[in-house]
């Protein structure tokens, strides 16, 4: 858990560092954000169905015997 919580800090920390990056993010966030809100609300129904597909396989690997 401490390893993926050092990962995230060092790309926060690069995201903080590069003006270049955040503003390319904030670009790539807000042409999502659009997308989104232009095939509403179809697209609410396919990240719903997304997470809950993402949720399914999760539970379904972790109960898996381990060998």
């Amino acid at each position: 858990m401490f390893r993926a919580l050092g990962t995230f800090g060092l790309g926060i920390i690069f995201v903080l560092i590069s003006p270049a990056l955040r503003g390319s993010l904030m670009e790539d966030a807000d042409k999502v954000q659009r997308a989104i809100l232009i095939y509403s609300p179809w697209s609410y129904v396919g990240i719903g169905l997304g997470i809950v597909g993402m949720l399914l396989f999760g539970l379904y690997r972790s109960s898996q015997p381990k060998v």
